[in-house]
């Protein structure tokens, strides 16, 4: 057996341990362990994000399906390091079918059926502002009745 592909990546207080072995996918990190079939794997790609302290800049994004239901991950990475770009040539060889490398991250990421993370923090912040404008109402409500 070959020995597995890894990539590692320290950011913060937290390392990530990505792995491919002949026939997994295996993450390894703090909230980000994931172990894969590779048979299982039905999509990836890699999407760029903006990082201020510059640990990361991309995300990537694998999805695949387990017990009948469709799970993905987002695993942050750094796109330019060797040891990133000889793991993610290794599983599109082994997965051609799955890499939508060659689209555009927005477009792949529609198809694959996850949320950006652009989105996501636009979707959590609204949902925050929401929340507060509806605390204030109730609030002007209960003191317009109370008085």
């Amino acid at each position: 057996m070959d020995e597995p592909i890894t990539y590692t990546l320290s950011f913060g207080m937290s390392k990530l341990n990505l792995s491919l072995t002949e026939d997994r996918f295996i993450s390894q990190g703090s909230m980000q362990n994931v172990d894969v079939p590779l048979s299982s794997l039905r999509y990836f790609c890699v999407s760029p994000v903006y990082n201020q302290v510059n640990t990361y800049d991309a995300e990537l994004i694998v999805a695949w399906d387990e017990a009948g239901k469709r799970k993905s991950k987002k695993l942050y990475v750094r796109q330019m390091d060797q040891s990133f770009q000889v793991l993610i040539s290794a599983l599109q060889q082994k997965r051609a079918d799955a890499s939508m490398l060659h689209m555009n991250p927005k477009e792949a990421q529609k198809q694959m059926g996850v949320t950006s993370t652009n989105k996501l923090a636009w979707i959590i912040g609204l949902a925050i502002v929401g929340v507060i404008l509806l605390i204030v109402a109730i609030a002007g409500i209960w003191n317009a009745t109370g008085s």
